[in-house]
């Protein structure tokens, strides 16, 4: 019995431990969840918002949106909402505007997929660091890596990818850095 308490015990650590590997302290992440959780509560009680269609990211108190919304007032209600958050210093507003069909959904998730298979297969790259985004082609980077090299490595991994667009890499290189 004891044996198989040590397995799991051994084994629950070989699956959390990786996902721990950031470059960020453990008050930051958090911090960065509760906005990310208190903005999509936001935007899912609001009934005029489709808060599938709308990605939240935050990184040290910065938010991003993207996705696409059925008209601009949609767009600018999830931007007030997020700068009406606790903790949000800035919104960046990357929503698009229009219907995206299916095949774009598709292609999308087909793009986020494929980036962050070739990220955990770049050595230079930590890919538990990087979140991946694509809406209708156009990919964003976000995030912190440890060096200008792996930021330059991910920004062309993913540019190298089929159906990529464009690419905005917004991950920060180096350390924490608390003001």
């Amino acid at each position: 019995m004891k044996r198989l308490q040590l397995f799991i015990l051994l084994a629950s650590l070989v699956l959390v431990l990786p996902a721990c590997s950031t470059n960020q302290t453990l008050a930051t992440q958090a911090d960065d969840a509760a906005i990310t959780t208190k903005v999509k509560a936001k935007l899912t009680a609001d009934p005029e918002i489709n808060p599938f269609n709308i990605d939240v990211d935050t990184d040290e108190g910065i938010v991003t949106l993207s996705g696409t919304v059925e008209d601009s007032q949609a767009r600018n209600e999830a931007a007030r909402l997020a700068r009406n958050t606790g903790g949000v210093l800035r919104v960046i507003n990357d929503i698009k505007v229009g219907d995206k069909t299916i095949g774009e959904s598709v292609d999308d998730a087909r793009i986020v997929a494929s980036i962050k298979a070739k990220l955990t297969a770049d050595d230079s790259v930590n890919p538990l660091n990087v979140d991946v985004d694509s809406n209708q082609g156009i990919v964003t980077l976000s995030g912190r890596v440890e060096t200008q090299i792996a930021r330059d490595a991910a920004g062309r991994v993913a540019r190298e990818i089929k159906g990529v667009k464009s690419v905005k890499n917004r991950l920060k290189v180096g350390d924490e850095r608390k003001s």
